[in-house]
């Protein structure tokens, strides 16, 4: 389909997508520029959780660290087991079942039906990507 030939309107849009995607782009990259130099300026800690409350404007800022922490599930059962305490394993960890969605599609039919009601499905937010033609700049 030709958008610019056949809808001019549904061009323009796309357009006006694509120059707000690049303010966009600029405007986040240009946030964490100034994000590093506060947190520079305040001296803080990114290797420590917490926060610090920055008065602003009869307000605050607030800026908060977290650590992302990954849990190697089979190597956390196997600690467990060498040292029994398989007990502790439900109290300090979730364990969050997600769906393999090439395996569930490959699956006989009278497996999946028996998971259906286990499983919640509801639409995502649709994404966009721009694919420019070789030579085309944005």
């Amino acid at each position: 389909m030709n958008v610019k030939r056949t809808t001019p309107t549904l061009y323009n849009l796309l357009v006006e997508w694509r120059v707000a995607k690049q303010l966009e782009q600029k405007a986040t990259h240009r946030r964490r520029e100034i994000e590093d130099q506060i947190k520079a300026f305040i001296g803080f800690d990114e290797n420590r959780e917490g926060n610090v409350a920055l008065p602003f404007d009869g307000g605050r800022v607030v800026v908060t660290a977290r650590l992302d922490r990954k849990v190697d599930a089979q190597l956390a059962r196997q600690l467990a087991a060498e040292n029994h305490l398989e007990d502790w394993l439900d109290r300090i960890f979730r364990w969050k079942p997600e769906l393999e969605v090439r395996a569930w599609r490959k699956a006989p039919e009278h497996i999946t039906q028996i998971f259906v009601p286990a499983i919640t499905t509801k639409p995502g937010r649709a994404t966009f990507s721009l694919e420019l033609e070789k030579g085309d700049e944005q």
